[in-house]
């Protein structure tokens, strides 16, 4: 089976380089690699033309204007040759035999429907912070802790539809594709994969020697835009998705919203700071999440 790699990036050049050599150094895998550059204004161009025509890595460059991660992957894919579709970061750096990986389980699980997540993990270069390593615990990132190997047979399989590491059969993909009216940064893969698993009867296979290094640190002070993103994003699911659930209710979400209220937020904010460090994440990431449902409710 033929792979066709689709990395979507953004100004990121100096870090997409990296993620380029390690992909140039897969073995064992007929694979290119299609990079679509989303309106950078550095020199990703010049570092991806760099890879074009050197070793056996067939690599293809678009550059389009911004329009956001969604829509770069669509245009990733219909670029794409290969009957797999792997989605990765510009900020993954494969480890050696990740994609021949990708394709083994594939052809082992050969229905249309397979889909297989391989395993992602912090870039052991870098300096794990206090955040980092909550979100790690948390499953605000990633809930790998959650997983066995092999068909995930659980309720909700599409929440670990995570585009840092995936692959599928393109013709899969090409039953539904990703949705580009998401305008911030948050739920369009895990949108697609309800998608998938709902109307397409996806089979999501976790594969954890698929693996993926994430060379991206995250401090405190990243938490409430990103949370709040995540937040404004999923209105747009909830409103395509009424039955989802995506946006929390009942009586735990009535729980957290007395929690931020303005009377005890400070208080809460300050023992967990003191007690417990998970807390203290939790309720920030929560003030900042319903922060994000609001702006996106009434955007």
């Amino acid at each position: 089976m033929k792979l066709s790699v689709v990395i979507p990036t953004y100004n990121r050049a100096l870090i997409l380089k990296t993620c380029l050599e390690r992909l140039s150094a897969q073995k064992g895998v007929d694979f290119e690699v299609i990079v679509v550059d989303d309106g950078s204004t550095d020199d990703t161009g010049e570092v991806v033309k760099g890879f074009v025509g050197e070793g056996e890595m067939k690599v293809i460059y678009i550059k389009q204007k911004n329009a956001l991660q969604a829509a770069a992957r669509n245009r990733g894919v219909r670029e794409a040759t290969g009957e797999l579709i792997l989605f990765i970061g510009d900020d993954i750096f494969p480890e050696p035999g990740m994609l021949k990986t990708h394709v083994q389980a594939h052809e082992k699980n050969g229905g249309e429907e397979a889909v297989v997540l391989g395993f992602s993990t912090w870039d052991p270069t870098l300096k794990i912070t206090e955040y980092m390593a909550f979100l790690d615990r948390s499953g605000w990132q990633f809930r790998y802790h959650a997983l066995t190997p092999g068909r995930l047979n659980m309720a909700h399989p599409y929440k670990y539809f995570y585009t840092s590491n995936l692959s599928m059969k393109r013709s899969f993909f090409e039953r539904e594709q990703f949705d580009e009216r998401f305008k911030v940064y948050g739920s369009e893969d895990i949108e697609l994969g309800y998608r998938l698993w709902k109307d397409q009867g996806m089979e999501l296979f976790y594969e954890p020697k698929a693996v993926a290094h994430h060379h991206h640190v995250l401090t405190e002070d990243d938490l409430p835009k990103k949370m709040e993103s995540i937040g404004q994003s999923v209105v747009h699911y909830q409103r395509k998705h009424p039955e989802s659930g995506a946006i929390p209710r009942g009586p735990k979400a009535w729980l957290v919203k007395v929690a931020i209220f303005p009377l005890f937020y400070p208080v809460l904010l300050f023992v967990g700071k003191v007690l417990s460090r998970d807390f203290y994440f939790q309720l920030k990431s929560r003030k900042a999440f319903w922060s994000g449902v609001r702006r996106g409710q009434n955007a």
